[in-house]
């Protein structure tokens, strides 16, 4: 008897070591997670890939921990099922220090908040050019279409603003209502296509995932809005 719970503990000693042994974990670097539900989605598909006994994603840190059996699935694998749902992902060098590691997070974070600076600053000055362009088109008075703004704070501020525009700028109000407006067309799908570009490609990518995110509202609101405002101006 004694040497049966013997063998049995020894038995049991031998499968923890083992289980241990096929123990690993790894922190793999995430990109273009924006929301909860992509930190969600990433976390799920980690957690069904075989041999991941246990997955969870940081959307603060940018990344993922997951521990899982070398002998069922490789870093690469993870990795592929990573990019597999839209989002990007790198394996960290295995001669990089943490604190390399994090100064080179730090490096993409700047580089990104710098990219996105520039497209906000660059939006915001195509922004405002376009709502200049787009004054006499709404000026109540302008064109005899003193209805076309039915707004009372809209229709106040452009017979406020409408005669100073005119006075500084008058070559603005002798340009063709059309071609004022397909110039305007112009600038927003440049806008469109350059600053909002990653927000379109990412909701494509989760489409094609049967999945939603943020990006994915972002598109269809301003995707419906650019359409109407395609026949809006092609057939007024």
């Amino acid at each position: 008897m004694s040497t049966t719970l013997h063998t049995a503990g020894a038995n049991r000693s031998e499968h923890r070591e083992n289980s241990s042994a096929q123990r690993e974990t790894i922190r793999i670097p995430v990109s273009g997670m924006t929301c909860a539900a992509c930190q969600s989605r990433v976390q799920r598909t980690l957690q069904k890939e075989a041999g991941v006994q246990d997955a969870t994603v940081n959307l603060m840190m940018n990344s993922a921990t997951v521990t899982y059996d070398p002998a069922a699935v490789s870093p690469v694998r993870l990795v592929e099922a990573i990019r597999g749902t839209g989002y990007g992902a790198e394996l960290a060098s295995p001669d990089q220090t943490a604190f390399e590691e994090q100064e080179a997070r730090d490096r993409a974070q700047e580089e990104e908040f710098g990219a996105l600076r520039l497209k906000a600053i660059v939006s915001a000055i195509v922004g405002a050019f376009a709502m200049v362009l787009s004054m006499p088109l709404m000026a109540s008075w302008e064109h005899g279409t003193r209805g076309a703004v039915a707004d009372p704070f809209m229709r106040w501020a452009m017979d406020s603003l409408t005669p100073a525009l005119s006075a500084v700028a008058p070559w603005l109000y002798a340009i063709p209502p059309a071609m004022l407006s397909y110039t305007l067309l112009v600038l927003t799908l440049g806008v469109m296509l350059w600053a909002g570009r990653h927000f379109y490609t990412r909701a494509w990518t989760s489409f094609r995932h049967h999945s939603a995110d943020m990006n994915t509202l972002v598109a269809i609101g301003t995707g419906a809005a650019f359409v109407y405002s395609v026949f809006a101006t092609v057939a007024p």
